[in-house]
């Protein structure tokens, strides 16, 4: 009995280990991903085959080190995806791109070091897979560190930027 068993579990071996390495062809192992490539700034984002969403198909491929054709184009892994441009602002307004899967409302808010909310906005889309822009006012924010938050439907994602120069 204990030879059948054997023979099953030999017999069954290559499936098992067929299911295992079908993510493993997602990236490719021999380069390194290269996160300082310059990709652009259009935002049209992709869904990777690591379930990361990737701000466009050059990200995916060059930052994330996905195979070419490795994304589903047009869309995000989540509900939604923020983009914002640039992380370093001065006295020019900073870019926010809030792209919607499905018909959503979007929570905007920044937080100062301590807390303090210094914008505050909210978005609305009605149409599915749309992306919606909006220019956030950096000029009467002071030198620092602050928090750019999205809320949507209950999930949030946060992005880190820097107010580098005075007005």
């Amino acid at each position: 009995m204990k030879r059948w068993y054997l023979l099953f579990l030999l017999a069954l071996a290559p499936f098992l280990s067929d299911a295992q390495q079908s993510f493993f062809y997602c990236k490719d192992t021999l380069r390194y991903p290269d996160t300082f490539y310059p990709c652009g700034r259009d935002f049209t984002p992709v869904c990777g085959c690591d379930n990361v969403t990737y701000r466009n198909e050059c990200a995916a491929f060059n930052w994330g080190g996905l195979y070419p054709g490795s994304w589903t184009g047009s869309t995000v892994c989540g509900n939604f995806a923020i983009d914002f441009y640039p992380t370093a602002v001065s006295y020019f307004p900073a870019t926010l791109n809030v792209y919607f899967k499905i018909p959503e409302s979007a929570f905007v808010k920044v937080f100062d070091a301590f807390g303090k909310v210094w914008y505050s906005d909210l978005l609305s889309s009605s149409i599915p897979n749309s992306s919606v822009s909006i220019e956030v006012p950096v000029e009467d924010l002071r030198i620092g560190i602050y928090i750019l938050v999205v809320v949507v439907n209950g999930e949030q994602q946060t992005v880190k930027f820097a107010k580098a120069t005075e007005n």
